[in-house]
């Protein structure tokens, strides 16, 4: 059981939030602050026509080990307020700054036990977070650990391995419509739009892009900030993940400063999901709408579970210790 309370976060617009606490009575509890992957995406992980529910399936797990969560609509998407479109990465670090401070404050909330959970873009955000405001934990769920421009390139070099593999009828359509290179140029192009214009929206073949957040992610190298991480993390990515390299797991072990804990789940996806389709990025991205049909990966709720369990164990200890010193 619990209690979930609807809260509004006064950042630079208006953040809509569920603060969820577990059944108790003038108690405090360990929170985890949930932090969003990329696109216009609500508290629960959902955009539209694309119903993750992570957040939504993750607040009960934590919930029913006896932590708070925090999870809010990202700005200008459900009920918060400013415009999607208009805004960068920076905005959305101090968003989840917001959010964090916020539910630090709450009377409910001991302050001295909270955890960022990322997933995909949220595990670049949780790192600049905690440059401004140290928490006690990290999880990263499907995080990348190099500078978004390479991330990008290596998933566009996957794309074209792809139509590269293609056999038969279709894979000659595809060089004979030279597919390749109107990818390719597209890219190109848009990339000449982006640089070239200081608007934070921009139109290209009539659909809006949010030119702010695209400029401002070539600037972000994440391994920076996960050097000055001395806090406890977890990490797990799937096999299946064609948006990130599992390989970044041994990175962000390697660079942080605390004890990391690392997962790889097999046939797992970048949506927290297994599939039995063979490792091929359009294959997967296909599947990814059919995938959202079932809940989030068992396995790795009982590796967040059995962590989140040795971690409390840890912070219950060393505070015994603390008090048997005084």
């Amino acid at each position: 059981m619990s209690k979930e309370l609807e809260v509004t976060i006064q950042g630079q617009y208006p953040l809509a939030a569920a603060l969820t606490l577990p059944n108790g009575r003038d108690e405090k509890f360990p929170l985890v602050v949930m932090v969003h992957g990329s696109g216009p995406i609500d508290r629960d992980s959902n955009a539209k026509g694309m119903p993750m529910n992570i957040f939504k399936e993750l607040t009960e797990l934590v919930v029913a080990e006896r932590f708070a969560s925090i999870r809010y609509d990202k700005r200008g998407v459900g009920a918060s307020k400013g415009d999607y479109y208009e805004m960068g990465v920076y905005d959305l670090i101090d968003d989840a700054r917001a959010v964090l401070e916020f539910a630090k404050n709450h009377p409910n909330i001991d302050s001295e036990n909270v955890i960022l959970l990322g997933h995909s873009e949220g595990c670049i955000i949780a790192p600049y977070v905690y440059e401004q405001v140290p928490v006690h934990a990290m999880i990263l769920l499907a995080g990348t650990a190099e500078p978004l421009p390479e991330t990008t390139k290596w998933q566009r070099e996957e794309i074209m391995k792809d139509l590269r593999s293609v056999k038969g009828f279709q894979g000659w359509l595809l060089r004979l419509l030279k597919v390749e290179k109107k990818i390719t140029k597209m890219n190109d192009d848009l990339f000449k739009l982006l640089q070239e214009s200081d608007d934070p929206v921009i139109k290209y073949k009539g659909k809006k892009i949010n030119a702010k957040w695209n400029r401002e992610t070539s600037q972000f190298d994440v391994s920076k900030p996960l050097q000055k991480v001395t806090c406890p993390v977890l990490a797990i990515t799937g096999t299946k993940d064609v948006n990130v390299k599992v390989g970044d797991l041994e990175k962000i072990k390697a660079l942080v400063q605390g004890e990391c804990e690392t997962h790889i789940i097999q046939d797992m996806t970048h949506m927290l999901r297994k599939t039995d389709v063979e490792y091929s990025m359009s294959k997967i991205m296909n599947q990814n709408k059919k995938s959202l049909k079932q809940p989030v990966d068992p396995e790795l709720k009982d590796k967040i579970v059995k962590w989140l369990r040795n971690w409390k164990t840890r912070q219950i200890n060393s505070d015994q210790k603390v008090m048997l010193v005084k």
